[in-house]
């Protein structure tokens, strides 16, 4: 019950705040945190006890979610790196991944200092059908980088942007 509680109120995922400040950015920096999450309806202290392959889980969907977020960003001529030295970057908190890697996150973009200027809280990105499942989370991670770029993209294009 909680989790289709979950899951259906990450449908609607809500902006606040404005990207109009990295117009002229043209590299963005981007970061996962995977440690407040909950895997497969594990908390993530218990579920890395019994997934031996945890550090490589996070490397393989952090790429993934890296694809997502460069294949739509590339719209306006930008790109997201691993650095730590550009002016502000794309934080994404992980809360929630079940066994399928539908992935539900909240997403905040700070500048130099720290300070948000915006955040997408309750972001869904889609997992898949089958595989294991890293392959199943870096899905969900590829689908959060695409919302993510999209929503970027399209507000500094001035368009509407419309989940997929």
């Amino acid at each position: 019950m909680l989790l289709a509680t979950v899951v259906a109120g990450a449908q609607t995922a809500t902006l606040t705040g404005s990207f109009d400040a990295l117009k002229d950015e043209n590299l963005l920096d981007a970061e996962i945190d995977f440690d407040k999450g909950v895997y497969k309806l594990i908390p993530v202290e218990q579920f890395v006890t019994v997934t031996p392959d945890w550090e490589q889980i996070k490397a393989e969907t952090t790429d993934r979610f890296f694809q997502g977020l460069n294949k739509t960003l590339k719209l306006t001529h930008k790109a997201a790196v691993k650095t730590g030295k550009q002016n502000f970057t794309i934080e994404v908190e992980i809360i929630n991944v079940d066994e399928k890697g539908n992935t539900l996150s909240n997403v905040q973009v700070c500048d130099s200092e720290g300070k948000a200027i915006a955040k997408i809280e309750h972001l869904y990105g889609k997992g898949g059908r089958f595989g294991t499942f890293c392959n199943l989370m870096g899905d969900g991670l590829e689908s959060t980088g695409e919302k993510v770029g999209r929503m970027i993209s399209y507000s500094i294009l001035k368009k509407k942007y419309i989940d997929k």
